[in-house]
């Protein structure tokens, strides 16, 4: 299912003189959060509400943060 999430039919960008973004569209935004952070919905209108378990989608594996820390420090230096 997370697979299809991927897509550009479910992202959304966007884009201002300095930043960029790139999101989920909303529908699928709530969906994807209930999952990263265990939250409990209803799978559908007439069902009773599911406590969800967590399920990390989105995020920065340590090797990401860093070498986001270290491209910061080194703009900084400069």
């Amino acid at each position: 299912m997370f697979q299809r999430l991927r897509t550009s039919r479910y992202m959304k960008a966007s884009g201002r003189n300095d930043a960029a973004v790139v999101e989920f569209t909303a529908r699928v935004q709530r969906i994807a959060r209930v999952h990263q952070l265990g939250l409990k919905d209803k799978p559908n209108p007439l069902s009773q509400g599911f406590q969800y378990p967590e399920r990390q989608l989105l995020g920065l594996s340590n090797r990401d943060k860093q070498l986001i820390e270290e491209l910061v420090i080194r703009s900084l230096v400069r």
